[in-house]
């Protein structure tokens, strides 16, 4: 893989607008502000980095540079909740892999969509009680790739519309038994009937409490955990990866 999959110069505007939305609602912010595949077809939209955003703070439970789930040694194993509803896998173990693989599938969910009926319907099943309105601000999404990939923001998606997420690898941070902050290295593809794929780098994190239903959900935002994990970014399976905490995803 190219040098230019991780080049950092701000060249071209990088964050697709759904994830500012998503992020900038659930109050997290995905970073690699999406560093762009430079193998990667070059089509004519460009994207705007977010401004600068203070470093991390401090990391609970955990080393600064991540951990692995408890008992995982290897590849970690991405389970199945024991539900599927609407097809969103719901129901996940009570332990830190249950955890992770919530963090995959609820990302995967919300970041693969241009549908904001879907992304409501997503928020309804993920998030915890008191995030009331989080169908609502999740539908927000949506509309605004959309508006970033220059479609129209009613109706059904036009073909050859799509956004795509796909988390690779993982770390945890401010773990505690019912509690636990996962960081997913994920790909971004975002595709329009005007320009060809663009894929881009990004680290995406998740806040995830227990909840008295019994399975991991979204907690209401607090709007005032905002961190830069730009320093993550990093090629998947790579040793950057390993040095800063990454650890692999296995299906």
């Amino acid at each position: 893989m190219s040098n230019q999959f991780l080049d950092r110069r701000p060249r071209r505007r990088l964050l697709p607008l759904l994830l500012l939305a998503v992020v900038g609602l659930l109050a997290f912010v995905a970073v690699g502000v999406a560093i762009e595949s430079g193998g990667a077809p070059r089509g004519p939209k460009v994207f705007t980095p977010p401004a600068a955003i203070p470093p991390p703070g401090s990391v609970t439970g955990v080393s600064p540079s991540g951990s692995p789930a408890s008992g995982n040694t290897g590849p970690l194993q991405l389970v199945q909740g024991d539900k599927l509803i609407n097809g969103v896998s719901v129901g996940y173990p009570h332990s830190m892999i249950g955890a992770v693989s919530a963090a995959v599938e609820y990302w995967r969910q919300i970041g693969s969509t241009l549908d904001p009926d879907r992304a409501a319907a997503v928020g309804r099943l993920v998030a915890d009680p008191s995030w009331s309105d989080a169908p609502q601000q999740l539908a927000a999404g949506p509309t605004s790739a959309r508006k970033a990939l220059g479609v129209a923001t009613d109706g059904p998606a036009p073909a050859g519309a799509s956004v795509i997420l796909a988390p690779v690898q993982y770390q945890l941070r401010s773990v505690s038994a019912d509690n636990v902050q996962v960081l997913l290295l994920a790909t971004y593809t975002t595709s329009s009937p005007a320009q060809g794929p663009q894929t881009r780098m990004g680290v995406y994190p998740l806040d995830l409490h227990w909840a008295a239903s019994g399975d991991w959900k979204i907690p209401a935002p607090s709007g005032t955990d905002i961190t830069d994990y730009s320093s993550l970014v990093a090629e998947p399976g790579s040793v950057q990866a390993s040095v800063k905490g990454w650890q692999e995803l296995k299906r």
